[in-house]
């Protein structure tokens, strides 16, 4: 973005970005208000309501827009299975030559995982926002677009939380949930990968605690799920049911409403906290 010719106020050793729509003061890129991109953060703190987050409220949310949500559910399900036929084309060069058919299995799999990630997040809040006709076309494109800053914001992301984690966990846990808006930042503002984790430390300052509890019951929950698939992978054979069944279907279904649940939880919040509230939620 280019400078305007006039210095901001607030630190005239650097070039003004943008004119505030409300008093018109000059501002450079640390000026700009972390909500609402066209006002200064002054003029936010001023006009802008207070943004309550209950965690009651949306954990409650994120179950209802599961349910409401199938056809996203079903890309992220499409999507596993897709990973699940990738590695089992890759599987005889990585039975012959392990190591670079390893990393470049992986490498595959994590841009896969990121698209399809980027499409149901175009696709949620599509439906989300109530537009007229939400279209999957979007979606995809929006994923091709978005896929490879996502994928790279995510490798920063846990890079990040890796390192906190090393700093006795709790670092670590905070990086995570004041990151954790970064994927719709993304993928849904349109942002790069040092940017969105950026912008969502500061989206996410006040709600600490709120996002904390609503992260930390959807991981447990994860957890639950995973447990549930391996008693599913259980009873499959027991049955003398084809072991490829439970593999290759009950067990990614578990892994996928874990992740449409978080994620969705991840839509929702950022569309209040920056006042793009749904219709219906």
């Amino acid at each position: 973005m280019q400078s305007l010719s006039a210095a901001c106020a607030i630190h005239p050793d650097l070039g003004a970005v943008f004119t505030c729509e409300r008093c018109g003061t000059f501002g450079c890129e640390d000026c700009r208000g972390s909500s609402q991109a066209l006002l200064c953060q002054a003029c936010v703190q001023r006009v802008a309501p207070t943004v309550v987050l209950s965690a009651g409220e949306l954990l409650q949310d994120s179950f209802s827009l599961l349910s409401r949500n199938l056809s996203g559910v079903g890309l992220l399900l499409a999507g596993s299975l897709a990973g699940s036929v990738l590695s089992a084309a890759f599987l005889p060069s990585f039975l012959q030559d392990p190591a670079p058919s390893g990393f470049l299995l992986g490498l595959v799999s994590a841009c896969l995982s990121s698209f399809v990630t980027a499409v149901f997040l175009s696709w949620t809040a599509q439906n989300l926002l109530q537009q007229p006709e939400p279209s999957l076309l979007s979606a995809l494109q929006v994923g091709l677009v978005r896929f490879v800053s996502l994928f790279l914001m995510s490798i920063l992301f846990g890079i990040a939380v890796a390192a906190g984690m090393l700093c006795f966990i709790l670092p670590g846990l905070y990086l995570a949930v004041r990151m954790s808006l970064a994927p719709a930042l993304v993928v849904l503002d349109g942002r790069g990968p040092l940017e969105a984790l950026n912008h969502s430390y500061q989206l996410t300052e006040g709600h600490r605690l709120t996002l904390f509890v609503v992260f930390a019951v959807m991981i447990l929950l994860q957890l639950v799920l995973a447990l549930a698939g391996q008693l599913v992978l259980g009873l499959v054979s027991s049955l003398g049911a084809p072991s490829w069944l439970g593999m290759e279907l009950f067990l990614p279904l578990w892994q996928v409403l874990g992740s449409a649940l978080l994620y969705g939880a991840v839509v929702l919040a950022w569309m209040r906290i920056t006042g793009r509230v749904p219709a219906q939620a």
